[in-house]
């Protein structure tokens, strides 16, 4: 990665501890931060990454092609309460990068599990009885995009992957991040993002090494299989039944 002066930029880069104070804990090593410490930091390098090609001579000629020249373009599938969305966003904004942002969710919780769900789905999770992650809604999540100063950078969408993703504009990206716990919704945004990658962009799994949700890594995995990418593995904190995330840079 070519190395950028401090002349260069804006603003000087923020540590990633930066954007605590957009996440609902108490100090940077609580539990729940280290979970999403991987992603903040991933989500850097993606965003450093763009920059870097956005700013490459060798790249110019090709940026009609690729995609360069607009603003970054960043995902993310399944967003709940928009606590991380907005923690992307800020990242972005203290490194001086711009950035376009769709936040895809249902805001109704996770669809019906489907037989690949069912054959691996440990015999007492909650969400074999009941639908999981309906708290939230699209109201309140806007609302906490606007007041965080990000409403023209963040598109939020509402509804099934299966029926939204369809509806996207053709876009390139830079960046997604897959937080869908179940089988289907993996392999609907695989299906969708994963051609749609600018080279050098990166998809971020959050489920991967869940306990809750072992259909994420079946999911995968499955897609994976025939393809060139080599998943990349980063844990924070003590290990536990998801603090290790992973993600793949698209060749």
């Amino acid at each position: 990665m070519t190395a950028t002066t401090t002349a260069e930029r804006p603003q000087q880069r923020p540590s990633v501890y930066s954007v605590r104070q957009e996440l609902p804990h108490g100090r940077p090593y609580d539990l729940y931060y280290a979970e999403k410490v991987p992603l903040f930091q991933v989500f850097e390098r993606a965003a450093m990454a763009w920059d870097n090609r956005a700013r490459s001579g060798m790249l110019r000629n090709l940026a009609r092609s690729i995609g360069i020249g607009k603003p970054m373009q960043a995902a993310e599938c399944g967003i709940f309460r928009g606590h991380s969305l907005v923690a992307c966003l800020r990242i972005a904004r203290d490194l001086g990068i711009p950035v376009n942002f769709i936040g895809l969710d249902s805001f109704a919780g996770l669809p019906s599990l489907v037989e690949e769900d069912l054959k691996v789905a440990p015999e007492n999770a909650l969400y074999r009885k009941k639908v999981l992650f309906d708290d939230t809604s699209l109201e309140a999540v806007n609302e906490l995009v606007t007041s965080a100063g990000f409403a023209d950078q963040a598109k939020l969408v509402r509804g099934f992957f299966v029926d939204t993703l369809p509806t996207l504009s053709e876009n390139r990206y830079d960046f997604v991040n897959i937080d869908c716990d179940l089988y289907a919704p993996h392999i609907e945004c695989l299906e969708y993002f994963y051609p749609k990658m600018n080279p050098g962009g990166i998809v971020f799994f959050d489920d991967y090494h869940s306990h809750d949700f072992p259909m994420a890594k079946s999911a995968i995995d499955k897609f994976l299989e025939d393809k060139p990418e080599t998943l990349l593995h980063l844990r924070f904190g003590p290990e536990g039944t998801n603090h290790t995330k992973c993600y793949f840079e698209k060749l």
